[in-house]
């Protein structure tokens, strides 16, 4: 990984992170919400503080550190879309209960 794949990547992150950011689930948990806004801020200075530096990205301690962070990544976003399930799951019983209660209605 390049030192402006690194950059990329932590770009794309930084976006997932502005869009769970805006889940209802997280919102309604000020304080959860407001972690991970703060730890959202520190990996965007950490991305600024990275495009401006000089690294040597063939070092095998970069590209090992490299990795470890592409696995972070994909974990996160595993996280992520299994949260997007939890609306779809909140939706999806939200509408068998508008059904119900329509059934309900017209059985009163």
């Amino acid at each position: 990984m390049t030192q402006a794949d690194l950059v990329t990547a932590i770009g794309n992150t930084l976006t997932q992170i502005d869009s769970t950011l805006m889940n209802p689930d997280l919102i309604n948990q000020a304080a959860k919400w407001q972690q991970v806004y703060a730890m959202r801020k520190h990996l965007d200075d950490q991305q600024r503080v990275l495009v401006a530096a000089t690294i040597q990205a063939d070092d095998a301690s970069f590209q090992a550190l490299t990795a470890q962070i592409q696995q972070a990544i994909k974990q996160l976003q595993q996280v992520i879309d299994n949260l997007k399930k939890i609306d779809s799951i909140i939706n999806t019983i939200a509408q068998i209960s508008a059904d119900l209660d329509e059934i309900l209605k017209a059985v009163s």
